[in-house]
């Protein structure tokens, strides 16, 4: 977290050094399109040995408010994705063969978030929201290892997932903001674990934490589609 803090200080830092509030009043992003980076720390849950489980990642984003407090936003992240699970018992199938199920995997992905988001304003321009999304990750990079025999599925390289959100953010003037906000992905598949499961199918999915802070700047507002651009 130690990492999450200095980046917090720095976006601030800067955008308290080149930006000023240039007037006291509520922002209304209303039809307005941002543009931005963030970064920040993403955790791997699905871990269950000793692998390192915190990484970087970051990436760029487009967000349309269609209202005053709702927006939809698209962005395109780089992050770190593993897994690794062992069973402490063995199972009988129907064959009456007995397995062990388990396994380890890390791999890098590209992924393609989709959310809408709801703010609401705590204090003039600074807000919370909650964001719920979809989200297409392709891998770019997957090792599996000390996978047991009785697994022989073919794992995809791409996965389909839904994702929620919370978070501040804070309209700095009428074209700048910077936000802070934490995720939470569910991946795909990459084993499956003995036992009996009540509440879930008993596979071992990826799961990641992202903690992000960003920048973004409005270029294009619906009110100044006529003016020119320079």
């Amino acid at each position: 977290m130690v990492k999450i803090n200095c980046l917090v200080i720095l976006v601030l830092s800067i955008s308290t050094g080149l930006f000023a509030q240039e007037k006291d009043s509520i922002i209304n992003p209303k039809g307005k399109v941002y543009f931005g980076i963030e970064v920040g720390n993403n955790i791997i849950g699905s871990f269950e040995f000793n692998e390192p489980k915190t990484s970087f990642q970051g990436g760029f984003l487009a967000e349309y408010y269609f209202a005053r407090h709702w927006s939809v936003s698209g962005r395109l992240k780089y992050y770190k994705i593993g897994a690794s699970f062992s069973d402490d018992v063995s199972f009988i199938d129907f064959a009456g063969k007995t397995t062990y199920n388990a396994g380890r995997f890390k791999g890098e992905a590209i992924a393609i978030p989709l959310d809408v988001k709801w703010e609401v304003r705590l204090y003039k321009n600074f807000a919370g929201f909650l964001k719920l999304g979809y989200a297409l990750s392709i891998e770019t990079k997957s090792e599996y290892s000390d996978y047991s025999p009785a697994i022989t599925e073919n794992f995809s390289n791409y996965n389909h997932n839904l994702f929620t959100g919370y978070g501040l953010n804070y309209f700095i003037n009428d074209k700048d903001a910077v936000f802070f906000s934490v995720e939470y992905f569910v991946d795909g598949n990459k084993g499956n674990q003995n036992g009996l499961h009540i509440f879930n199918d008993g596979g071992k999915y990826l799961t990641n934490t992202h903690v992000n802070v960003g920048y973004k700047r409005c270029f294009f507002s619906e009110s100044e589609k006529n003016k020119p651009f320079f």
